[in-house]
């Protein structure tokens, strides 16, 4: 049964003009999987009817702070309503955790091939902190596509915690030595794994982005393909 809690504003961090991710410190905290969202409120709940809301996959794991970090773009009144009110110390109201968007936690020997675009990333940060504190977290190859720099989420975290060579980065829109320029395709995962179907694919961004790759790697011979598309 989902759980409704205030969550208060603790920290916000901008990318850019319309990405920010924000930092809540839940009244009601509990366990909750890596890979799922939860449906954010404004208004607080009154007569038992939950008000308005959206679902923001969480870009995080348990943790002591007892804090959810949530990656949201601006876009449409909503968010735009979350840009101009929720600001440190402003309480909101959430309803967690839903989704199926889980790790393979029987399988604890293949791949896990994770590809993002913008800010599609939130639910594999949650990804990288369960896995690292579980020691498993050579199993994970993070292909992370976004505009530029100052899009690039959590960022320090990514490359503190993933290994260098299981982290690929590319901009699309500015050319930075360290990181590949240019759209992110199918075919650079399946020169690395062949469409392999032992390994688990997860795929988290636009539609086209997502069903892109789920057909490309479908068709190249892999079985286990996960996606979360908005």
């Amino acid at each position: 049964m989902a759980t409704i809690s205030k969550a208060t504003v603790v920290k916000i961090n901008n990318y850019g003009d319309d990405v920010r991710e924000y930092i809540f410190k839940l009244d009601k905290y509990h366990f909750f999987d890596p890979g799922t969202f939860v449906q954010l409120a404004l208004d607080e709940p009154k007569n038992n009817r939950w008000p308005e809301s959206r679902n923001f996959s969480v870009a995080s794991y348990l943790n002591d702070e007892q804090t959810i970090r949530l990656v949201i773009r601006r876009i449409g009144a909503f968010t735009n309503r979350i840009f101009s009110e929720l600001n440190v110390g402003v309480a909101c109201y959430m309803k967690y955790s839903f989704g199926d968007f889980l790790l393979p936690f029987f399988d604890n020997q293949c791949p896990i091939i994770c590809i993002a675009g913008g800010t599609g990333i939130a639910p594999f940060i949650s990804f990288v902190e369960y896995l690292t504190k579980e020691g498993d977290i050579s199993r994970l190859h993070l292909y992370y596509s976004a505009k530029n720099r100052k899009e690039l989420i959590c960022l320090d975290e990514l490359k503190r915690l993933v290994p260098s060579q299981n982290l690929h980065i590319h901009l699309t829109r500015e050319e930075i030595a360290e990181h590949a320029h240019g759209r992110l395709t199918a075919k650079q995962l399946l020169s690395q794994f062949g469409g392999d179907s032992t390994a688990n694919y997860y795929i988290c961004g636009g539609e086209e982005f997502t069903q892109q790759f789920k057909s490309v790697l479908a068709q190249n011979g892999a079985i286990n393909i996960h996606t979360d598309e908005w």
